[in-house]
């Protein structure tokens, strides 16, 4: 369990949220359909807008399947550009673009060669162009205690409460000054069990985030989780609301609430349809779930 959850928390700290962040994703969403349709030019050309939208938005595998991508349609040079912009927007870690399966076939290329040779002065520009450093560097030594006491069970359950009282008072005074950190997530995950009650924590980071949706400089998505969390809360069997497969929702019953209206509450929080997971690696759809695939194209665009 706790892997899992370390694995999902490094997906999610990968997902840099700034302006235009839906705006950007709804390219990603667009390059992956047509990825699977095996038209990679397209792919490729929407991969780019989405960087072109927002650079920060991409997650750091976006970047490295694009180059994937790009590699295939035989320009190297737009390829060996977003390996760089992997780590330079993204912070790739090396490890993690060495073993990328996609990029697997390209490990002997001289542009890949070339990136990986650098990546010590690629990993310093990242930090050379941070909008903010020292909050960045105040929130990465939040997060270090937060995670430094769940290394040790009894530990944990003697300063975990504490320790993540401390640090939610510390990152809403840093939200204050700074604005919203991304990296900042796994600090607030950990008050989810309090979700949409009226505490400090809440009343503050709810209307907070709010405002930065509707100004496109965080994702439509961001409290999924902690809703189907909340809806789960003390009810293991509570239908889902949105999604089965996010880390709110881990080991649940895997049913849907109001089937029938699923997609057109995954589309209010700028998710696609349910029927996309299918399409994209075979993903089972529920019994009762009905969606016309012909429509899958026109429902990205317009979501």
């Amino acid at each position: 369990m706790k892997k899992i959850l370390t694995l999902l928390l490094f997906c999610t700290f990968q997902i840099i949220f700034s302006q235009n962040v839906f705006k950007s994703q709804k390219q990603i969403y667009l390059a992956q359909y047509y990825s699977c349709q095996k038209q990679y030019q397209k792919a490729l050309d929407h991969y780019l807008e989405a960087i072109n939208i927002n650079p920060k938005n991409p997650s750091s595998d976006v970047y490295l399947q694009a180059s994937a991508i790009a590699f295939r349609v035989k320009d190297n040079i737009t390829a060996k550009k977003l390996l760089t912009q992997s780590i330079t927007n993204q912070l790739a870690p090396l490890d993690f673009i060495r073993g990328f399966k996609n990029l697997k076939t390209y490990q002997d290329s001289e542009e890949m060669k070339e990136v990986l040779a650098r990546y010590d002065d690629l990993e310093n520009q990242y930090f050379r162009e941070l909008k903010n450093p020292k909050a960045y560097m105040e929130i990465q030594s939040l997060i270090a205690k937060d995670q430094l006491i769940r290394e040790e069970e009894n530990i944990f359950q003697e300063l975990a409460n504490k320790v993540d009282s401390l640090n939610i008072i510390k990152l809403k005074e840093l939200t204050i000054k700074n604005g919203w950190e991304p990296r900042a997530w796994v600090l607030l995950w950990h008050h989810r069990g309090s979700f949409k009650e009226n505490d400090h924590v809440w009343d503050f980071f709810i209307p907070f985030l709010q405002k930065e949706i509707e100004k496109g400089n965080v994702s439509k998505n961001f409290f999924v989780d902690f809703e189907e969390f909340n809806a789960s809360k003390g009810n293991r069997q509570a239908p889902a609301i949105y999604d089965l497969c996010g880390i709110g929702r881990i080991s649940m019953n895997q049913t849907y609430n109001d089937i029938k209206n699923l997609d057109k509450r995954r589309k209010s929080v700028g998710l696609p349809p349910l029927y996309f997971g299918h399409f994209l690696y075979g993903m089972e759809l529920p019994k009762d779930y009905e969606y016309n695939p012909e429509n899958l194209l026109s429902d990205l665009i317009n979501l």
